[in-house]
């Protein structure tokens, strides 16, 4: 995922986020996005993020962070969505042998990964964000946000545009 694939974004509020989750939607329905991965420091909203783009897809009930179970999972009328949570991993390799590992062989499925630097051998994700505090405090609520695509045609400059 080179830097022709990337979006960046500055300062970026979580009703900001909400119209590009809005436009990731799309690519998930369109069955262009399968595996995104979030990465950021403890803090940056890498769960918040995942939040608002679970409601986007239709996901209406509570989203637990899967912090301590490593996955949370949610039925929408089309697919079935994985949250995953790999802060807590100890071994880079454990997601192959376990459930983590199964669910990359499943059919219709959407996973949702943070923490993808603690793993090693992961499927390529068709979608990496990461998430940074920048130059912001945390009480401003404002983040910095690149996205990588892992196909150029994917990326489609004027539909992640946010209105002024």
């Amino acid at each position: 995922m080179g830097e022709k694939n990337k979006l960046v974004y500055k300062g970026i509020e979580e009703s900001q986020f909400a119209t590009i989750a809005s436009r990731l939607h799309h690519l998930i329905e369109s069955n262009a996005l399968h595996y995104l991965y979030f990465s950021g420091e403890i803090g940056s909203g890498k769960t918040s993020y995942i939040r608002i783009l679970l409601k986007h897809i239709g996901v209406n009930e509570n989203v637990k962070s899967p912090s301590f179970n490593m996955i949370e999972h949610y039925e929408t009328k089309k697919k079935t969505v994985y949250h995953v949570d790999l802060f807590r991993m100890g071994n880079p390799t454990a997601w192959q042998d376990g459930e983590i590992g199964s669910l990359f062989e499943e059919e219709n499925t959407l996973i949702f990964l943070e923490w993808p630097e603690k793993a090693e051998g992961l499927p390529i994700p068709d979608a990496r964000l990461e998430i940074s505090l920048g130059e912001h405090q945390i009480e401003q609520n404002k983040r910095d946000l690149s996205i990588y695509f892992k196909e150029s045609q994917l990326l489609d400059n004027r539909n992640f545009l946010l209105p002024k």
